[in-house]
Order: structure tokens, then C-alpha cells, then sequence
């Protein structure tokens, strides 16, 4: 792993990760918040859905959504 700029420490990991991520654990965060009986492998293929991706890996994207929400409440904490 590269060594991080002194610059860059301070700032949280979830705001470090690409936009794509960001769009997607926000989307799914805010339909769980509407509805919360939506799973989150549902919110996922809505999200897919709303942006008209058809060559995506869930199991991959659902990996990264639960590594951001940790990442999410690890900031919320510090």
C-alpha cells in the first residue's frame, strides 16, 4: 500500500473512495431511510437500475457498501 501524503491523514477514508462508491452508498442509505424493510441487495439493484448499468457484480458492490458504512460510522465516531 503507498504511503498516504501528510495532507491526505486527516481526512476520512469514506471521502477518499470514488465517486461511484459515494453515489452508491448514499442512494442505498437514502432508500433505507424512505423505506427501511428494502434490503440492501435490493437498493443496490435499484441503484444499478436507476443509472442503467447491466454488467455489475453484486456481491462485489454489496462488499463495498458494508466496508463504506463501517468506514461511515468510524468517522462519525472520530
Amino acid at each position: 500500500m503507498p504511503k498516504e501524503k501528510e495532507y491526505t491523514i486527516n481526512i476520512h477514508k469514506i471521502y477518499k473512495r470514488k465517486y461511484e462508491d459515494l453515489g452508491m452508498f448514499f442512494f442505498v442509505e437514502g432508500l433505507r431511510s424512505v423505506v427501511p424493510a428494502v434490503s440492501i441487495e435490493h437498493a443496490i439493484l435499484s441503484y444499478f437500475k436507476y443509472l442503467g448499468i447491466e454488467d455489475y457484480n453484486i456481491e462485489s458492490a454489496m462488499c463495498n457498501f458494508t466496508r463504506m458504512k463501517k468506514e461511515f460510522y468510524e468517522s462519525i465516531r472520530s
